[in-house]
């Protein structure tokens, strides 16, 4: 059997000849499932807000206080996060983690236990800071393996259904200190055992070789897109945890009850998986411009009509669409961020960048509405998001022209095959 091709026949399809020359490592089970638990421990505090502001109710903290108490939590996560996106964009990677995740699980952990609401807060905000190198290292990791659309959509996909399951179980359990908190340390827990199979930074990550190929991946742009990206995610991310931690608050004025917040929460973690699923599907194919825009809209349009909404079942139904697409654009923004640098080095800060700003979302929501009402707040939020359009697309078309020259400087470093034989 012949094992070359006929004349004028066309060679393997662009998605093998990157298999062979993508510099970035295959998914595997192993380091499949270190980055993406890891990922799950990174985002556990913001995607449990919710109940967390109803577990501090609970010890006696009111609305402010609990947001206040939240956003330092939050915060600390941020500034690890990025503090330590370097050391995770190299070989400390693995021990970073390690050593954040043992944090959060004893701080987490004490937070459960402990009757003195002071030592909760502490617990709380302490635990926050351990899994900020759980946010450097499991984004810088996203970026050292292939494709990162399908990376970062499988990453968001077993997010989204684990934390489904999580927000189905704890109103069933009941929504307190123990259960919420608890929920945290375990989690942290099970990424911790995980995090010595995080892939390591490939040899090769840097595309400046080829990048004066592609005008519109030359360094510069490259490393513009990469700040943009670093302002305009935490901005856009604020506006989305504003609208998911308010939930309570927004559900409460239109009669919407506990076990039915629960549910709804739980549909609208679920709602992603559908957006996920497409991009695992399709991958780079899709290509990361277009479909980020779409999002944008539909995300702004629904954030505005939650100020409007009356009805309970339309009030739920619109928190359903909104984290929905949240969830879609959350993983081709973490994608657009790993296209730019394999090493992780935009991947790595961006998700303690979007905490940067999500950490005030509670404490601005809370504000927002005292000051201005619910109608005028969902404006606010939902503008946000058509205001990112434009700059959205420009740095996701660099990041597809960077992974692209990535590419390239593989294909020029190998050896061609008279060099091999010689």
């Amino acid at each position: 059997m012949s094992t070359g091709t006929a004349a004028g026949e066309k060679g393997p399809p662009m998605s093998t000849q990157q298999q062979t020359t993508e510099p970035r490592a295959p998914l595997d089970l192993r380091n499949g499932s270190a980055t993406f638990l890891v990922a799950l421990a990174s985002l556990a505090l913001a995607n449990l807000a919710p109940f967390v502001m109803s577990a501090l109710g609970g010890l006696g903290f009111d609305v402010v206080a609990s947001g206040n108490i939240l956003t330092w939590a939050l915060l600390a996560s941020a500034i690890v996060g990025l503090g330590t996106s370097r050391l995770a964009s190299g070989r400390a990677r693995r021990r970073l983690a390690l050593i954040g995740l043992a944090v959060a699980v004893l701080a987490f952990g004490t937070a459960s236990l402990v009757s003195a609401p002071a030592l909760v807060v502490a617990g709380l905000i302490a635990g926050g800071a351990g899994v900020g190198a759980a946010i450097s290292t499991s984004g810088a990791a996203i970026a050292a393996l292939r494709d990162p659309n399908r990376v970062s959509a499988t990453s968001g996909l077993v997010n989204r259904v684990l934390v489904t399951i999580i927000l189905a179980v704890i109103p069933l359990v009941g929504i307190g200190q123990g259960s919420v908190f608890g929920a945290l340390a375990l989690i942290s827990l099970v990424a911790l055992v995980l995090a010595n199979w995080l892939p390591e930074a490939p040899e090769q990550a840097e595309p400046v070789a080829v990048t004066t190929s592609l005008s519109i991946a030359t360094p510069r742009r490259i490393t513009v897109a990469g700040i943009a990206l670093l302002v305009l995610f935490p901005i856009w991310g604020t506006s989305e945890d504003a609208i998911w931690t308010m939930a309570p608050v927004l559900g409460e004025a239109v009669g919407l009850g506990e076990r039915a917040l629960g549910l709804s929460l739980s549909l609208a973690a679920a709602g992603g998986i559908a957006g996920m699923l497409l991009v695992i599907l399709l991958g780079h194919r899709i290509g990361r411009a277009v479909p980020l825009a779409i999002a944008l809209v539909l995300g702004g349009l629904f954030k505005a009509w939650i100020g409007f909404a009356e009805d309970p079942v339309l009030l739920a139904s619109l928190i359903v669409g909104v984290n929905t697409v949240y969830a879609f654009a959350f993983a081709l923004f973490l994608a657009t961020a790993a296209g730019l640098d394999a090493r992780g080095r935009w991947s790595g800060p961006l998700v303690g960048a979007y905490l940067v700003g999500s950490s005030f979302a509670p404490l601005l929501g809370g504000v927002f509405i005292e000051w201005f009402g619910v109608p005028t707040f969902a404006l606010l939020m939902g503008a946000v998001s058509l205001l990112a359009i434009a700059p959205t697309i420009a740095i996701a078309r660099v990041s597809v022209g960077a992974e692209r020259a990535l590419v390239r400087a593989a294909e020029d470093t190998q050896p061609t095959e008279r060099e091999t034989l010689t």
